[in-house]
């Protein structure tokens, strides 16, 4: 198979990451624009795979905000593919960043939603590559600083509850100048800072670093720039760019202020990485990759789809709503299973289990922060529909 010399991938990357369309990157480079697709795959999913593993930091001070952009169209109407699948990110999307504002290192990232459950999934990412004690509360105690989306009250509160020191910046506009006069679009006008944890400083606690940074995307990818067609065309391409720009931000880019990268202010790194270093881990983990794949080709799950018993519980997972619950497989109110299963229903999938246990821990699995049971089978109304003593 023809491959091309690392020279030549290492100036596509650093394409990707400096402005440049992958059509652009196609006929300056001269090759298939499958090749650029394919090199964004895999370096993609390496930096992915390096954020999700990313743990131990002590952060003082971070900032998070979002900012939106498009995917597949330019439509702000979210779709449905294929009734019962979750949604596939056609349309407007909101792209979650989070930063340490001492070292400028962008921390996380996710495109996704305005919902609370976007949010909450974001925020507690950034919670888990914090640095944590053996009583489980942070090393650092972090000021943690979010704009005015009002799911962060609730997100912020589930990834940090108490460890750490909350704040919402709430900026303010206005329709006329400080004269009065009306103005053809609103303007800044100071902002609220709502303590939502803690005991903060006020006084530091603003969004300037993280709406820097989001300049830095918009202008370093040419996907997220304003008002053009070179969007991305699927969620998960979306995320290998982002993942792709914060490694090249975080490891290959010298921060004019500090004079380093923010790796090596944060401890991470020792020198500034050239792009051929990225390439070096992106062949190694796609060489690992396939290594795995290999291994666990004849494995199978494990179930045996001709056991004879009967599930027990049945576990209903929304896409829409981000939520789990459990019912019993005999409750005739909430008809569980196949039976539910009626025309019209969309977004949801039915799972079922030999137990309560096994459907619990699935339904943990499917929406930590989001699963309950259905009160007319399992909960508080099961006796009043002739149901006695546990249902487990």
């Amino acid at each position: 198979m023809n491959r091309l010399d690392r020279q030549r991938q290492a100036a596509i990357l650093h394409d990707l990451v400096e402005a440049s369309s992958m059509r652009a990157i196609e006929r300056k480079h001269q090759v298939s624009l499958n090749t650029v697709l394919k090199l964004l795959q895999d370096a993609g999913d390496m930096a992915i795979a390096y954020f999700k593993g990313l743990k131990d930091l002590e952060c003082r001070y971070i900032q998070a905000d979002e900012f939106h952009t498009f995917v597949g169209h330019r439509r702000k109407k979210r779709e449905w593919s294929v009734p019962g699948e979750a949604w596939s990110g056609a349309g407007e999307i909101w792209v979650y960043l989070a930063i340490d504002a001492d070292t400028k290192m962008v921390l996380d990232f996710l495109p996704g939603t305005h919902e609370v459950y976007d949010a909450t999934k974001f925020m507690k990412s950034v919670a888990s590559k914090l640095k944590r004690s053996v009583h489980g509360a942070f090393q650092t105690r972090p000021l943690v600083v979010v704009d005015g989306l009002p799911g962060y009250k609730e997100a912020t509160a589930v990834a940090f509850g108490t460890d750490a020191d909350v704040v919402m910046y709430v900026k303010k506009k206005s329709d006329t100048d400080r004269n009065g006069r009306k103005l053809g679009r609103s303007r800044y006008a100071g902002a609220d800072k709502i303590i939502l944890s803690g005991s903060p400083n006020l006084n530091i606690s603003h969004t300037a670093f993280i709406e820097r940074a989001n300049l830095n995307v918009r202008m370093d990818n040419k996907r997220f720039a304003r008002k053009s067609n070179a969007f991305s065309k699927t969620t998960i391409n979306c995320h290998r760019q982002l993942a792709l720009w914060a490694m090249y931000y975080n490891f290959c880019r010298v921060h004019r202020t500090l004079r380093v990268t923010p790796a090596m202010e944060a401890g991470l790194a020792d020198h500034v990485w050239e792009v051929d270093e990225i390439v070096s881990r992106m062949d190694q983990f796609v060489a690992e990759r396939l290594r795995a794949m290999v291994a666990n080709d004849d494995e199978c799950d494990g179930f045996d789809a001709s056991a004879p018993q009967a599930p027990t519980h049945w576990v209903y997972h929304s896409a829409i709503h981000k939520t789990a619950k459990i019912h019993h497989a005999d409750c005739c109110h909430c008809r569980s299973g196949e039976k539910q299963k009626r025309v019209g229903q969309k977004g949801g999938n039915w799972s079922s289990y030999l137990s309560y246990a096994d459907a619990e821990t699935a339904a943990i699995s499917f929406e930590p922060d989001r699963h309950t049971i259905c009160n007319i089978c399992l909960g508080s109304y099961r006796t009043a529909n002739g149901y006695r003593g546990p249902r487990s």
